[in-house]
């Protein structure tokens, strides 16, 4: 390879690895600060300005004489790379985070994603950033002065095709093939390689340090490593993890380390009280008569433990994650889900708008808590969707989690939404109401039900139009 194309590698594989690692940090801090656009936007920002400053620096640089050794291009070059190359593979490591919140959770008592979000970028993102930055403009010292104009535009078009890369093969492939945890190997391993291809013979200190990051990325996230945390799948969706209670005799199956479902294991009575009230009065009645089996749609399928037990009706599981089946046959439930069941795994608004059948009762359990409630799964669009799709007659039964004494906005604006859509809406509590401003302690799973009657009265009593007696039944209870 010519001195020309080594080059041209090297800021490629620049490229890539600031993307993968941006890519990365996103998706490990999903786990610990949620998807949201606010904590996305931090990281977003957290490595684009210390991007443009390492850009700035590595144009800055001049070579000088520090002690007794001169540092050159060559130099600066290898100490960035081992510098970022330790710090990223902690950084990025799902133990390594999972550890340093649990101090900070221990030391502080501090829950804010905004707070935890800054903090994780000022630790392990923005420094390395900077060192990385400087990498194209201090290569560019190597390249003819004569041919700038050309060798300017060569170099960013080879800096773009790695964040490309960075971008496409991380996501699509590494991740989605081998887990996160394999893809922060290689983005690893990427600047290990950066160190070898740019070291002479006699520099072997920064290659022996970015050999060590490598170890550590390795030790971090190895398939043991993995079985340590629990996890058993980690792909571009949800970190999974799987926990046995033999004491307790139960199985919970974790998503992004919030419960998204559990299984009793020496019998079939739903484990978790929304399951219950979903299974007994909502499933059950379905399950009676000898009328033929109605449509039931689950968005969100978890373990695929709703509805495990009938197998008269017809239903399909609705999750963006194409894993969950087969993590939650081999290694949750234990067994195949039944002929009765299908699973779609798309966007629940992508079937949505696919989808032209009509449902006789449609279940939402997509809200894993505050932080992790899906941005475009709480809005008066998709309520809609979901109410289309209802027969007449047919049944809404949603899962939230916020605060039973609306003391807080987000729950305040959520049963706004979910009203403006679905009138006469019913809300089951599965906790206390604690009216004291400021309690947290009242949030709780929060049960919503709607019956779709589009013919229903919207008539409203007043002190001057007030018809309550002719609408009262004739006949008392009795």
């Amino acid at each position: 390879m010519t001195p020309v194309l080594t080059l041209f590698l090297i800021i490629f594989i620049e490229g890539y690895v600031v993307l993968s690692t941006e890519l990365l940090a996103i998706r490990q801090l999903i786990p610990f600060t949620g998807n949201g656009t606010d904590t996305i936007s931090i990281i977003i920002a957290a490595v684009l300005m210390p991007l443009a400053f390492g850009y700035y620096a590595g144009g800055s640089f001049k070579p000088a004489v520090k002690g007794s050794q001169r540092e050159t291009v060559r130099r600066r070059l290898l100490r960035n790379l081992a510098v970022a190359g330790i710090i990223l593979s902690a950084g990025l490591s799902y133990s390594f985070i999972n550890w340093t919140f649990e101090t900070v959770f221990f030391v502080t008592d501090i829950y804010n994603r905004f707070f935890l979000t800054t903090l994780y970028a000022l630790l392990f993102l923005v420094y390395p950033i900077y060192l990385l930055g400087q990498t194209v403009p201090l290569i560019s010292n190597y390249f003819s002065r004569e041919r700038l104009p050309v060798m300017a535009g060569r170099i960013m078009f080879f800096s773009t095709i790695g964040s490309f890369a960075g971008s496409v093969f991380c996501t699509l492939v590494l991740i989605a093939l081998a887990g996160v945890h394999n893809a922060v190997i290689v983005t690893i391993a990427a600047i290990t390689l950066m160190a070898f291809i740019i070291a002479k013979k006699d520099m072997w200190k920064a290659p022996a340090v970015t050999v060590l990051a490598l170890g550590i990325a390795i030790l971090l996230n190895n398939e043991s490593a993995m079985k340590r945390q629990g996890i058993v799948n980690d792909n571009a969706y949800n970190t999974v993890q799987i926990e046995d209670d033999l004491l307790q005799n139960f199985r919970i199956l974790h998503l992004n380390r919030t419960y998204s479902s559990g299984i009793n294991l020496d019998s079939t009575e739903p484990l978790f009280p929304y399951f219950k009230f979903v299974e007994d009065y909502f499933i059950a009645p379905l399950k009676q008569g000898d009328w033929p089996p109605h449509n039931i749609l689950i968005i969100g399928a978890g373990g695929f433990a709703l509805g495990r037990t009938d197998a008269k009706n017809n239903y399909i599981y609705v999750d963006i994650d194409p894993d969950l089946k087969d993590i939650s046959e081999m290694l949750f439930l234990k067994e195949k889900i039944g002929v009765n069941k299908k699973f779609a795994a798309l966007p629940a608004r992508a079937f949505l708008n696919r989808s032209k059948d009509k449902f006789d009762l449609i279940i939402l359990d997509i809200f894993l808590g505050p932080s992790y409630s899906p941005e475009h799964l709480v809005t008066r669009e998709f309520f809609q969707q979901v109410k289309e799709h209802l027969k007449n007659g047919g049944v809404m039964v949603g899962n939230y989690v916020g605060s039973t004494s609306y003391q807080d906005e987000f729950s305040q604006n959520l049963d706004n939404t979910l009203r403006s859509v679905f009138p006469n809406l019913g809300r089951h509590l599965f906790g206390p109401v604690i009216t004291q401003q400021n309690n947290k302690s009242d949030w709780n799973n929060i049960g919503y039900y709607y019956i779709h009657r589009p013919d229903a009265s919207r008539t409203i009593y007043t002190d001057d139009l007030n018809k309550s007696f002719y609408d009262k039944p004739s006949e008392l209870p009795h």
